[in-house]
């Protein structure tokens, strides 16, 4: 008995993009972030430029109060008490010019002891809470920015959001299969444990 609970639990789902099992804990990415949805689609093409890593948007030639947005994508671990692995987010955050600048002209390279100042739009299940018509709430965070082929973490600022709260001290397995559920649109992942 001692033995079995000792044992760290692991998910099991299907994945709603690909269609395969996959095991750990759940890990869900934002495609795109959602200011790339505040460009009309008809001037996508001439405003945003981006990868699955960056993206750089442009004010429309009629907006002359605006500046570009630069974001890089970073990973967000929120820890499961009592599972191996983290929930993990792949995220969009902004970044000043010159930190994007910076960070694309090293990209190829070693970037471990770098890190930088970001703002999180916070557009995830679950955790947004923004009602239709509202700006996003955005969470201050530090980037940590990763060796070679690895995206950077972000570690969000200590405040009361729930995404802040959670990233510090951890969700149970309940909460996680909960959130995973939101954002597998609403098939539940299988919760088991890890053997």
């Amino acid at each position: 008995m001692f033995e079995r609970l000792l044992r760290k639990r692991s998910f099991k789902y299907k994945c709603n993009e690909c269609g395969k099992h996959h095991e750990g804990s759940p890990s869900f990415s934002v495609k795109y972030p959602p200011y790339y949805f505040d460009v009309p689609e008809t001037e996508r093409s001439n405003r945003i430029q981006y990868c699955d890593d960056l993206c750089k948007i442009v004010p429309s030639d009629n907006d002359t109060s605006e500046d570009p947005i630069y974001c890089i994508r970073v990973i967000l671990e929120i820890p499961i008490i009592g599972a191996s692995e983290p929930f993990t987010w792949g995220v969009w955050i902004t970044q000043s010019e010159e930190n994007f600048e910076k960070y694309t002209e090293t990209f190829e390279t070693d970037q471990s002891d770098e890190q930088s100042f970001g703002w999180l739009p916070v557009n995830l299940p679950f955790y947004n809470n923004t009602q239709i018509g509202e700006p996003l709430t955005h969470l201050e965070g530090e980037v940590y920015w990763g060796s070679k082929g690895q995206r950077p973490k972000v570690i969000l600022w200590k405040n009361a959001h729930q995404l802040a709260v959670d990233q510090r001290k951890g969700i149970s397995w309940k909460q996680a299969t909960k959130i995973a559920n939101q954002a597998n649109g609403g098939r539940e992942p299988r919760a088991e444990v890890f053997k």
